[in-house]
């Protein structure tokens, strides 16, 4: 995070927890804006890596789970990089702006994913970077963010995944009801642009963007759960993030048989935990009862939900979820009570 924008939000009231910010002053004003009114939330807690060269949308297709010919100066897409068995390292917003790509994703993941990266770098006419502290960025989420962009800018990306480019600055509609939008840009854009904003609506903790994601179903990989899944299990296909028809990159026979030739054993769900303890990512979830004590399922990502306990995504073992309960921290624990997903699960 770039100091001049850390002591930015300090001023307007931050408090921090290392880099993330965890509220701005008045806690529970923000649980009642993050139910019925649009809010504002730093996201310098991701990493952003920029990929710039002749070669980085082809490098880029040869690696990632979607199809990088259909991202643009208009359009951004959510996208995975997978190991040769299919399995996750990471998922990313991938999007263009000016000549270069560029892939968020949390900072917890950067180093790794970005040494993996380079790994494929060999004669390609490619350049890798960590950008992270040149740009400042922010989540815009509320039933009245397009009016608010709107409001500031003239106009506002209307359907996810569209991108609007505006001078030193990138805004992303990404998945999600209320809207859900990306703010990438330059520290004297995005200082003026939080400080028109925040006139109307209300500046939050970055955990309430990270519940948001939760409830649109959203996956995100951590260090905990790194090559823990693959595609399907996390309905990444369901939120755009795959495609079957690009082409070869690692993990992509095990992605595509599973496709056209099976199902997945897991899915991934949308679930409350009643529990005043957060569940962590790569938590095992239990079967009730089940004297065996063999994990059944995994968190994904967990957080702390306005009505109290904890929103979750958590992959679960298809073949028993009618076999009783699913339990999280172990099988007298907190019990899961699945919710509906913004989308067509089917299984």
């Amino acid at each position: 995070m770039q100091q001049e924008w850390k002591s930015f939000l300090t001023q307007a009231g931050a408090v921090f927890d290392g880099e993330k910010v965890l509220h701005f002053g008045y806690p529970q004003d923000e649980w009642v804006a993050v139910n019925s009114a649009t809010f504002i939330t730093d996201l310098s807690h991701f990493g952003l890596i920029a990929i710039s060269g002749e070669d980085a949308s082809d490098f880029l297709q040869n690696l990632l789970t979607n199809d990088v010919k259909e991202v643009n100066s208009q359009r951004s897409q959510l996208t995975g990089l997978c190991n040769p068995k299919g399995r996750l390292l990471a998922i990313f917003r991938l999007f263009q702006w000016n000549a270069n790509f560029y892939l968020s994703l949390p900072h917890s993941l950067l180093e790794a994913v970005l040494k993996r990266l380079n790994m494929y770098v060999l004669r390609a006419q490619v350049s890798l970077a960590d950008v992270s502290d040149h740009f400042c960025r922010f989540g815009l989420v509320g039933s009245q963010a397009s009016d608010e962009l709107k409001r500031y800018l003239g106009k506002a990306p209307m359907t996810t995944n569209e991108v609007q480019q505006a001078p030193d600055c990138c805004i992303l509609r990404v998945p999600g009801e209320p809207s859900r939008f990306e703010v990438v840009g330059g520290m004297n854009t995005l200082q003026k642009f939080w400080g028109e904003l925040t006139k109307t609506v209300t500046p939050v903790g970055a955990n309430f963007w990270e519940l948001t994601t939760i409830r649109a179903g959203v996956a995100t990989i951590y260090p905990e759960t790194q090559a823990s899944f693959i595609p399907q299990q996390v309905n990444l296909e369901l939120r755009e993030g795959v495609s079957f028809t690009k082409g070869c990159y690692p993990g992509q026979e095990v992605i595509a048989r599973m496709h056209y030739r099976g199902k997945p054993s897991r899915r991934m769900f949308l679930a409350h935990i009643s529990t005043d303890q957060q569940p962590q990512p790569g938590d095992p979830v239990y079967l009730a009862n089940d004297e065996a004590r063999q994990a059944r399922g995994e968190i994904v990502a967990a957080q702390l939900a306005p009505e109290g306990g904890y929103d979750s995504l958590v992959v679960l073992q298809l073949s028993h979820l009618q076999k009783g309960d699913m339990m999280w921290n172990g099988g007298n624990g907190a019990k899961l009570t699945l919710r509906k997903l913004p989308y067509l699960l089917e299984y």
